[in-house]
């Protein structure tokens, strides 16, 4: 057993508040927790651990909230967590609980125990960092608005409560509000009953017969974001069921004082070990002093005037308030400036992710360039200090990695080279009339097979100041930039191999995936081995089968599968699963290096700063979905049903296709020519890889694999 969080604890004690009465109110969430919450604190879609990506049900049930919400006349302000603080626990989607259930769910599965495979993947955590900027991006198609906190929402949120003015009535998270002094706290919004679930911290101090400090440390023994759990609570857990009261007795015994009580168990081995003692301290300076966003934009610790002068050591290194600023508008994720600030890029496993010797070295070694790539043209606009930051990769297993620690200092200048991109006016017009779904790069690509307008790329003379204005010269320069960097575009500003290449594979699926999938074509990914590397036996009488169906289907990943707003029932695939997390890892290492790009601009006052267009710019830059394996399992679930056949014809295709007869796995694409669109979808990126893999002058190791593929395929699509 472990111990029972506060959270819940509290869920007993809730109260409905009608929304009826709520008229005109504003409503601050914090949207990590509103993200867990739709995520894990249902089992309507389990299976989301199977598959990775969106789950299929989340987009409907974010705007079910939404919409419930704005028909009452309340209104919701979201605030999302910024960088990561001193001590942070890490998520429960990497507790090593979750990770368990996760493998004995695919134990079960391979078992055939239907029912066990689910209800050991209901009980996982799905991480909800993965999904910050689907939320941001169905927030703006509702026209809901939010922000990025600094370091804690949660500690932003309390600010906004407690402002004179009532920036906002009431704060909707997790019931750490109490140790920001919030008193009364939103934990849910019930659709049925057309309500928000409530709990008030005066009652909880009146059930437990508690006083304010008694409560705050009660709550932080138990385990909170910025404690770990106090060790010997979790030994008693071992025996008994453990949680709110058994804090508040230890902290009775040992005079109500956290210090004395770790001074009583100061032999137990983790409590020496974590340092609790001084853990605590930290944490209570942390909360008294977090750093938040004042309604002028000034970025500062709470009670200031108090603050002692080394508020860098509980909460994080300072950075530029301007940087900051543009956090706070969603321009630029944390990971980057937490690597900065911490001096460390920690890489962990996503849960039932197979830890196969491919997977570490894509995510470990072969996306390194591109994060030093990141790390690089963001530090340069930046103070000295961070450009000679030495930034150490620390993974999930114990491996060497001093070769692949980043000094930024001696990494290739790139700020120089960028600067060069600046197309206005109407030569960026000429690019926005072919605009297309891939964020420019397409249009982008093809304007530069004109040598006229190639040499009006680069920079003559002196610009006027800002030279950067519309959003449409923003994102052009952007996206020029980005592909400058990822060698696309030479220092000519002429396209290279790759970028005639991507361009022609563009051609043919004008999507943000297919620039993900020439990356991995790029970086040697499409092969027909399994996921853990080992190749398909030459002696197994299916051996082309198999590795064919292995290199398509993996690249089906890439792309989503048309399905309804609920539950997946169907074949699941853990190795497909484990591909689409390499995908995953790739689209948001090219997310990265894209918002440092835009970000280093503005802070190089290359755009103009006072706009009110910062959602329209987020918006509209690429790398945002995540997809997962659903597409692939639908392609491979195919294939092998038309291989299984002894004469493969168009009418088998198409029964195969419409789910008649025993070909019926995916009830809920039945009916809707879903499965077909979904493979239709497939096969137009796999032309569009395929097509970049043919482009003449770039080496690409599986070339001939890709050309064998693709003739066994004709026939069978």
């Amino acid at each position: 057993m472990s111990v029972q969080k506060f959270d819940q604890w509290v869920n007993k004690h809730v109260e409905l508040c009608p929304l009826n009465m709520l008229k005109d109110a504003v409503i601050g969430v914090n949207a990590s927790y509103y993200l867990d919450l739709r995520l894990n604190g249902n089992g309507e879609e389990p299976l989301k651990h199977a598959l990775g990506g969106l789950p299929f049900c989340l987009k409907k049930a974010i705007e079910d909230d939404l919409a419930l919400l704005r028909q009452h006349g309340v209104t919701l302000v979201f605030v999302f967590d910024g960088l990561e603080y001193v001590n942070k626990s890490q998520p429960v989607s990497q507790s090593t609980e979750s990770r368990r259930v996760q493998d004995e769910a695919w134990h079960h599965y391979l078992s055939g125990d239907s029912k066990r495979t689910v209800a050991d993947f209901g009980k996982a955590k799905y991480p909800v960092d993965t999904m910050t900027r689907t939320l941001q991006r169905i927030l703006v198609d509702n026209n809901v608005e939010f922000m990025v906190a600094p370091y804690s929402a949660t500690a932003q949120l309390a600010y906004l409560l407690k402002l004179e003015d009532q920036y906002i009535d009431a704060v909707m998270g997790t019931t750490e509000c109490f140790l920001f002094g919030v008193d009364r706290v939103v934990t849910d919004i019930n659709l049925n009953k057309s309500a928000l679930s409530l709990i008030s911290k005066s009652l909880c101090e009146e059930l437990l017969r508690v006083n304010d400090d008694m409560l705050r440390d009660a709550q932080l023994l138990l385990g909170t974001s910025f404690t770990p759990t106090f060790p010997p609570l979790e030994s008693i857990a071992a025996t008994k069921s453990t949680g709110i009261a058994d804090a508040i007795q230890a902290l009775n015994g040992a005079g109500k004082s956290v210090t004395q009580l770790c001074n009583i168990h100061r032999e137990h081995p983790q409590v020496e070990a974590l340092k609790y003692a001084d853990r605590y301290k930290k944490a209570i300076m942390t909360i008294r002093h977090h750093v938040i966003m004042e309604k002028n934009g000034v970025v500062a610790p709470q009670n200031f005037d108090e603050a002692p002068g080394d508020v860098h050591e509980f909460v994080g290194q300072r950075l530029p308030e301007e940087l900051f600023f543009y956090e706070s508008k969603g321009l630029l994720g944390p990971e980057i400036p937490n690597w900065l600030t911490s001096g460390e890029v920690v890489l962990t496993l996503p849960g039932g992710v197979l830890d196969s010797e491919p997977y570490r070295r894509l995510v470990i070694e072969q996306l390194n360039p591109v994060r030093r790539e990141a790390l690089k043209i963001l530090a340069e606009s930046l103070h000295y200090y961070y450009q000679s930051r030495i930034i150490k990769v620390e993974p999930w297993v114990p491996q060497d990695t001093s070769n692949l620690t980043i000094e930024i200092r001696n990494t290739p200048a790139l700020k120089g080279k960028l600067a060069q991109w600046k197309v206005r006016g109407s030569d960026v017009d000429t690019v926005m009339n072919d605009v297309g779904d891939a964020a420019l790069f397409l249009p982008c690509l093809r304007s530069l097979k004109s040598s006229q307008f190639t040499e009006k790329t680069f920079t003559k003379g002196r610009p006027e100041y800002p030279a950067l204005r519309s959003a449409d010269e923003v994102l052009v320069n952007t996206v020029f930039r980005f592909m400058h960097v990822r060698g696309y575009v030479d220092d000519k500003h002429a396209l290279t191999a790759w970028g005639k290449a991507l361009e022609s594979a563009l051609a043919i699926a004008d999507d943000e995936s297919t620039i993900i999938g020439v990356e991995m074509l790029r970086l040697g990914l499409f092969t027909g081995n399994y996921a853990t590397g080992t190749p398909v036996a030459r002696t197994d009488k299916d051996y082309e089968r198999k590795v064919y169906t292995n290199l398509i289907s993996r690249i089906a990943c890439l792309g989503r599968i048309r399905h309804k707003p609920m539950g997946f029932v169907g074949p699941l695939d853990r190795q497909l699963l484990t591909y689409a997390w390499k995908i995953t890892a790739i689209r948001t290492s090219l997310r990265d290096l894209l918002e440092t790009v835009i970000t280093s601009m503005f802070l190089n006052g290359d755009i103009e700063r006072e706009r009110s267009d910062w959602t329209t710019l987020v918006q509209k830059l690429p790398f945002a979905s995540d997809n997962g394996s659903g597409l692939g399992i639908a392609v491979k679930t195919y294939l092998d049903a038309v291989n299984d056949e002894p004469e493969i014809t168009d009418t088998l295709k198409t029964t195969i296709k419409q789910q008649e007869g025993k070909y019926n796995w995916f009830q809920q694409l039945k009916g809707s020519g879903s499965l077909t669109k979904s493979l239709d979808q497939a096969w137009k990126i796999w032309d569009a890889v395929y097509a970049a893999s043919q482009a003449p002058g770039i080496e690409v190791a599986q070339s001939k694999l890709l050309s064998e593929a693709n003739e066994w395929l004709t026939t069978r699509r």
